[in-house]
C-alpha cells in the first residue's frame, strides 16, 4: 500500500497499527455483507475451512433418556442409567442447530512486528474479530481462547453478539499485557502453545470448528500432532500471520546496521550487503517451507495472513 493509503486507512479506523481499541474490532460487524460475497462455494476436504457440514461426526447433542426400544442402536445406550435402574435405556440425540465456533488467538511477543502497515498482533486481533462476526451472522455460538504464555482468557460458547464481545475484550486485554512485556523487553516463555493448546482440548466438545491464529515461531512437533489429534473431530482451520520482512528484507542503505532476532537470538544485517540479504532470504524460505510441510504431513489446513495490507483486501484467500 501507498503511504497516503495506509494513513487513510488507519485514519477511517482511529488506529495506531500498534494497539488495536474496541472500535477497530467493531468494524467488521459492517463488513460482514462484503465478505459475503467472496465467500467460496466449492466444496473442501474434510480437514480444512468453515463450509463443512454442521453435522460433523454426530452432529447432534444429547436431549433425554428414554427406555430402550427394538431397532434402536444399541451404540446409544446409556450403561449408567441402565445399571441403575436394571432396564436398558437408550440416549436420545437432538441436531445442533448452532454449532459452536472456538477461535483461538496466540499472542506471544513475536507477534510484536510491523513494517509496512500494523502489528502482526493487530492483525491477528483484526481476523479474530471478523471471523466472530462471520460466525455470528450464521448463528453460531463464538467461543475461544486468547493467550500469550502469561495471561490467557477461555470463553466458552455464547450465541449471539455477547459472545464476539466477550471475545473482543479478551483480544484487548491480552494484548495489553503482550504489549507491556514487549515494551520491557521480556523474554517469550517457552511452550506457550502446547499449554494453550491443552486448555483449548478441555474446552471444545467434537463437532466445533476451530480457528488458530498465531505465526507459528513456537509450533513444536508436540503442538502440530496435538492439533491434528484436534482436527479428527473437529473443523481445524489454521492462519499464519507475518509480515514480508520476515520472508525478504528490502534492499536499502542504513548508517547501522539493522537488528533482527527471533525472540531469542539477535543477529546485525546490513541492508546494503547482498550476501547478507540473500542469507537472510533464504532461512526466511527454509523456515516457512519447513512449517508448510510440517501441516501438509499433518492434513492440516494452513493459511497466510499479512500484516502489509487490510484485512478485507485479502479477505477471497482467507475464505
Amino acid at each position: 500500500m501507498l503511504k497516503a493509503e495506509v494513513e487513510q486507512w488507519l485514519k477511517q479506523l482511529h488506529c495506531d497499527g500498534i494497539s488495536p481499541g474496541i472500535h477497530e474490532l467493531l468494524y467488521y460487524r459492517s463488513k460482514i455483507n462484503a465478505f459475503a460475497r467472496h465467500h467460496k462455494s466449492l466444496p473442501r476436504s474434510s480437514q480444512t475451512g468453515p463450509l463443512l457440514s454442521k453435522s460433523r461426526g454426530r452432529g447432534m447433542e444429547f436431549d433425554e433418556v428414554r427406555h430402550y426400544q427394538p431397532g434402536d442402536d444399541i451404540r446409544s445406550i446409556d450403561w449408567r442409567v441402565t445399571a441403575r435402574t436394571g432396564k436398558a435405556h437408550t440416549k436420545l440425540y437432538r441436531e445442533e442447530k448452532e454449532r459452536p465456533v472456538f477461535i483461538w488467538v496466540d499472542l506471544p511477543l513475536t507477534q510484536f512486528f510491523g513494517s509496512q502497515f500494523i502489528f502482526k498482533s493487530v492483525q491477528a486481533c483484526h481476523l479474530a474479530a471478523a471471523l466472530a462476526w462471520q460466525a455470528q451472522h450464521k448463528g453460531d455460538r463464538i467461543g475461544g481462547l486468547v493467550g500469550n504464555g502469561w495471561l490467557h482468557q477461555e470463553l466458552k460458547p455464547v450465541a449471539r453478539q455477547k459472545g464476539v464481545l466477550r471475545l473482543c475484550h479478551a483480544l484487548l486485554e491480552v494484548h495489553g499485557d503482550s504489549f507491556t512485556r514487549w515494551k520491557n523487553k521480556e523474554k517469550q516463555k517457552p511452550n506457550a502453545l502446547e499449554e494453550n493448546l491443552k486448555r483449548l482440548r478441555q474446552l471444545v466438545k467434537p463437532g466445533s470448528t476451530i480457528y488458530v491464529i498465531s505465526d507459528f515461531y513456537g509450533a513444536s512437533e508436540n503442538f502440530l500432532d496435538g492439533l491434528r489429534v484436534l482436527s479428527q473431530h473437529n473443523s481445524v482451520r489454521c492462519f499464519s500471520v507475518y509480515d514480508p520482512m520476515e520472508h525478504e528484507l528490502p534492499e536499502g542503505y542504513s548508517s547501522h546496521p539493522l537488528a533482527i532476532t527471533d525472540g531469542q537470538q539477535q543477529i546485525n544485517v546490513n541492508l546494503a550487503n547482498t550476501q547478507q540479504r540473500a542469507t537472510y532470504q533464504q532461512a526466511a524460505l527454509k523456515r516457512w517451507q519447513n512449517i508448510q510441510e510440517a501441516f501438509r504431513k499433518r492434513k492440516l489446513s494452513l493459511t497466510s495472513v499479512s500484516s502489509a495490507l487490510p484485512l478485507e483486501q485479502q479477505w477471497t484467500e482467507v475464505t
